[in-house]
């Protein structure tokens, strides 16, 4: 996980106990388990509870806003991937590449469906296949041909990028061939002469 997320799960996770801690306390007063009035009229009775009221309310929006425009700008950023040339930068979109495997596999007759997920970390180019299968294929022989084919093929695409290229394959379904319709009957209707 990284240092940034880190500090969002802290702050959110401070604030939200601190919220909750103070409704199990307003709940145990207003249920008489406990005796709160002293220290609500104190904190009721403090000089300046309106502006400290002000600075947290608005110390929290600005955190809040700044939290949420730079958790937007990194989805934004992992959404594209990007080098630069002689002639300025060249910036892709992950989508296109999804589009490419899944364009790219249509030739495999073996595979029904195959849908990718393409993320841009660390350790590289991290691709996740969710592929279903017909039952009259090979798993491991296609799951394997899936790979090298999407690999070698994502590779020479952006070969302006040098980021390794995985390829997680998951099949999660495999299904029958539907029957195939008997081709002499398709001509034999197509050779019935039109009747006047």
């Amino acid at each position: 996980m990284r240092i940034f997320n880190k500090i969002i799960v802290f702050f959110y996770t401070l604030i939200f106990s601190l919220i909750g801690a103070c409704l199990i306390m307003v709940a145990s007063h207003l249920a008489g388990w406990i005796d709160l009035t002293l220290p609500i009229e104190y904190v009721i009775d403090f000089p300046d509870l309106p502006w400290l009221l002000l600075l947290s309310g608005s110390l929290l929006i600005l955190v809040s806003l700044s939290l949420a425009s730079i958790s937007f700008k990194k989805f934004q950023e992992e959404k594209t991937i990007g080098y630069a040339t002689n002639g300025g930068q060249v910036i892709i979109s992950l989508s296109a590449i999804e589009d490419f495997i899944r364009r790219l596999t249509q030739q495999l007759t073996e595979v029904r469906e195959l849908r990718s997920e393409v993320f841009v970390t660390r350790r590289g180019i991290e691709i996740e296949s969710r592929v279903i299968l017909w039952s009259t294929s090979n798993i491991p022989n296609i799951t394997e041909r899936i790979q090298e084919t999407i690999k070698g093929q994502v590779q020479e695409l952006l070969s302006g990028i040098d980021k390794p290229v995985m390829v997680n394959v998951h099949v999660i379904k495999i299904t029958q061939k539907p029957p195939e319709k008997n081709i002499k009957d398709k001509k034999s209707k197509q050779e019935i002469p039109f009747l006047r």
